[in-house]
C-alpha cells in the first residue's frame, strides 16, 4: 500500500441570472439575482493502486443520464473509472432548475465538473488524513402531526428523529498545512424560504465560509439524508398547543440572518470536531463499489399528483409510471477512504434510513450523501407511507424501495471491508 495523495480543485457554475430556480413547484417566477456563486468542488485521492473521486455541486440535484456522460468525460480525461466517482448535490433550492436551463448552460455545467476532477488530478501531493464526529441540532425532523399545514405535515418536530451528527475528514499536505475539510450533516437548504428568487448555496456557504476562514484549504460540504429534515426554524414554535402558520420575514437581511445561524451551528461543531483529530493517517487502504439495482415504483400513484406535477423535473418518471413501468434503474455506490466509509445513495432519502447504515454498517466514522448520482426523488419509510404527508404522497418509488437501498448499500459496504 503507497502512501496516500490528494488534489482539490473548485470551479464556479453559477447559471446566468433570468433562470429558472428548482426546487420549489409553485415557484414559477425566474431568477433575479445572485447572492453567491455556486460551486462544483473536487476530492481526488489516490494510494498508486486505486484513485477515487469525490465531486460536490451546489444544486438541488443531478439526473442520472448528465452524472452518466461527466463520468464517461472524467475517465477519458483522467482515467479514473465510472465507478470511482461519487457526483452529488448539496439539493440547495436556490440553484437553477435544470429541466428548463438552456443547453449551452448544461454543457458548461458538465465541463466545469469534469474539469474540477481533471484540476485535482494535476495537483496532487502526499497527504494525510482523520476523522472525527460532533453533534449539532441545526436540523429537525418536519413530519409535525401537529402542523399548521395540515395533512402535509412540513413544520418542526422536537420529538421526530433526526441524525445530530456532523462527521468530519481532516486532509494535510506533509508540512502540515491543510488542504482539505469534510463536512457531512443532514438537513434541507431550504432556509430562505419558498419566495426567494436569487441564486444561492444557502447555509452551506456559512459552514464552509467558516471553515475555510479559520482552518485554510478548501472545504466540502456533504449533504446526509435530509428527505424529512428541515432546519430547526426560529420562526417554528411546535412547543405551542396550536403553533402558527410559519412566515418568512419580507427582508432579506432577516432571511440571510436565519441562513448564516443555520450555517454556523454546523460549521461550528465541525470545526470542534476537525481540531479533535490528532491521529492523521498517509498509507490507508482506498477502493470503492457501486451496484446498478431496480427500484420497484409505486402502483397507486394519483393521476392527480400527475397534473399537479406537470412543471416537475421527475414528469418523465411519473407518466412512465402511469403508462405501467414496474422499476427505476438506479446506483448505490460506497466508497472506502481507509476507517471510513462514504456511501451514495440517489434521492431524497429519510434520515432513518442513514441511522439504520450507520447502525449495521460497523464503521466509527461514516459519510452518507443523499442524491448521489441520481435523483429518484422522495425515499420515505414505509411507516411514512401509511401516515401520508407531503413526501409520501409525491414519492414515486413504492414503500419497500428505502429498504432495498439500504441492503444493498451494506453489501456494498461488506464488499469493500473484504479487500
Amino acid at each position: 500500500m503507497s502512501k496516500l495523495k490528494v488534489g482539490v480543485s473548485k470551479a464556479v457554475i453559477t447559471p446566468p441570472i433570468g433562470v429558472k430556480l428548482a426546487g420549489y413547484a409553485h415557484r414559477i417566477q425566474r431568477s433575479v439575482g445572485i447572492l453567491d456563486d455556486l460551486y462544483a468542488r473536487a476530492l481526488v485521492l489516490s494510494n498508486n493502486e486505486r484513485t477515487i473521486a469525490i465531486v460536490i455541486c451546489d444544486l438541488l440535484w443531478l439526473s442520472r443520464s448528465i452524472v452518466k456522460d461527466i463520468k464517461r468525460r472524467i475517465r477519458k480525461d483522467t482515467g479514473i473509472p465510472e465507478e470511482s466517482v461519487l457526483i452529488a448535490c448539496t439539493h440547495t433550492h436556490y440553484g437553477p432548475d435544470l429541466t428548463q436551463a438552456c443547453e449551452s448552460y448544461i454543457e458548461y455545467l458538465k465541463a466545469q465538473i469534469v474539469g474540477v476532477v481533471y484540476s485535482a488530478t494535476r495537483n496532487m501531493k502526499p497527504a494525510s488524513i482523520g476523522f472525527a464526529k460532533d453533534i449539532c441540532y441545526a436540523g429537525a425532523n418536519r413530519r409535525n402531526p401537529k402542523s399548521p399545514y395540515g395533512p402535509y405535515y412540513l413544520y418542526s418536530w422536537p420529538e421526530g428523529p433526526i441524525d445530530p451528527e456532523v462527521v468530519v475528514a481532516l486532509i494535510k499536505d506533509d508540512n502540515g498545512n491543510n488542504i482539505c475539510s469534510l463536512v457531512n450533516y443532514a438537513c434541507h437548504p431550504v432556509t430562505l424560504g419558498p419566495n426567494e428568487l436569487g441564486i444561492s448555496k444557502d447555509y452551506p456557504k456559512y459552514v464552509i465560509d467558516l471553515l475555510e476562514s479559520t482552518l485554510g484549504g478548501m472545504s466540502i460540504f456533504i449533504n446526509g439524508c435530509c428527505g424529512n429534515i428541515n432546519p430547526r426554524w426560529i420562526w417554528d414554535k411546535p412547543e405551542m398547543e396550536n403553533p402558527p402558520r410559519r412566515k418568512f420575514p419580507e427582508e432579506l437581511e432577516e432571511r440571510l440572518k436565519e441562513s448564516k445561524r443555520i450555517g454556523i451551528m454546523i460549521g461550528a461543531s465541525a470545526l470542534k470536531a476537525l481540531e479533535t483529530i490528532t491521529n492523521f493517517q498517509s498509507n490507508i487502504e482506498i477502493s470503492s463499489a457501486n451496484a446498478t439495482i431496480e427500484l420497484p415504483v409505486r402502483k397507486d400513484l394519483p393521476e392527480r399528483i400527475l397534473s399537479w406535477m406537470k412543471p416537475h423535473p421527475l414528469r418523465d418518471h411519473i407518466n412512465e409510471i402511469l403508462n405501467g413501468k414496474k422499476s427505476i434503474t438506479t446506483e448505490v455506490q460506497a466508497l472506502r477512504i481507509g476507517d471510513s466509509i462514504i456511501v451514495g445513495l440517489p434521492g431524497e432519502i429519510f434520515v432513518e434510513y442513514q441511522l439504520e447504515l450507520k447502525r449495521k454498517a460497523g464503521f466509527k466514522t461514516m459519510f452518507i450523501s443523499e442524491l448521489a448520482n441520481d435523483n429518484i426523488y422522495y425515499v420515505p419509510t414505509t411507516k411514512a407511507y401509511e401516515e401520508g404527508g407531503y413526501e409520501p404522497t409525491v414519492a414515486i418509488v413504492a414503500p419497500e424501495a428505502g429498504s432495498i437501498l439500504i441492503m444493498k448499500a451494506l453489501e456494498l459496504i461488506q464488499e469493500l471491508k473484504g479487500k
